[in-house]
């Protein structure tokens, strides 16, 4: 458990994408640092294997919820739930989020879609649902996991996949500007290249170990590594930082 600034205890929020990657190393780091959370993404079974490892480490299993991100009534019908099971909403980590490397002249517009809709809408849909409580309690934290691609462009995804992450930037920065004086602290957290799921099943053992080369640090980032800075974000040690967009890739200009 910790303790002062990055002591979490009492504080409930959610985190998106928890079935897997950087989501579900966030909840299990949030969790450590004492909070209680609300468990969401899409895929049920890992959803579950996420609240297994939580409760086989000797924490109260937390609220789990599949949900679409992109669907308006789902995600709303989420927040109410969880706001009904933990009774107020600290924090919300959008973490869920999907690649795809599709080439530009190969694109089709339903792919497209595919990706706005899960990658911007779904964390602006998931903001929108929170902030008004958030305001009235004149306190919150929202962490949106955007990526070094929203920075510069990315090798590993497509058009579309840097073109959400570009805008989930623009759009943390607007809310800072509206929701900071009301209390509540928005940040754009850029991960480099990381050992998800996502990437693994999409690379080669040589595409990655090229990344991994041009990484200044020469490693490509632990799921876990990347939660640590989530964590300390969500915490007071973080409380004078807003509206910035966090880099956390080992000094890596583009991957």
């Amino acid at each position: 458990m910790m303790t002062g600034v990055f002591d979490l205890t009492a504080r409930c929020g959610i985190v998106t994408g928890a079935a897997s990657g950087i989501g579900r190393a966030a909840a299990v780091q949030l969790v450590e640092m004492g909070a209680d959370v609300s468990l969401i993404d899409l895929n049920g079974p890992g959803l579950d294997d996420t609240a297994n490892r939580i409760e086989n480490s000797g924490f109260a299993r937390p609220l789990t919820q599949t949900a679409d991100a992109a669907d308006e009534e789902a995600v709303k019908g989420a927040v109410e739930k969880t706001l009904t099971r933990l009774g107020h909403i600290d924090f919300l980590i959008n973490g869920a989020g999907i690649l795809r490397r599709t080439e530009f002249n190969d694109l089709e517009s339903s792919e497209w879609d595919l990706l706005l809709g899960v990658n911007l809408r779904g964390p602006f849909l998931f903001c929108k649902a929170v902030s008004g409580h958030m305001i009235e309690r004149e306190s919150g934290v929202i962490i949106n996991i955007a990526s070094l691609a929203g920075r510069s462009c990315s090798v590993l995804g497509g058009a579309h996949y840097t073109t959400a992450k570009h805008g989930l930037i623009g759009l943390s920065r607007h809310l800072a500007r509206e929701l900071t004086p009301r209390g509540v602290r928005v940040n754009a957290f850029c991960p480099g290249a990381t050992l998800t799921p996502m990437i693994q099943d999409k690379s080669s053992r040589e595409e990655l170990d090229r990344v991994a080369a041009a990484i200044p640090r020469r490693k490509i980032a632990t799921v876990e590594e990347q939660a640590r800075v989530i964590g300390f974000l969500v915490s007071d040690a973080a409380i004078n930082i807003t509206g910035a967009c966090i880099d956390s890739n080992g000094g890596a200009l583009m991957v």
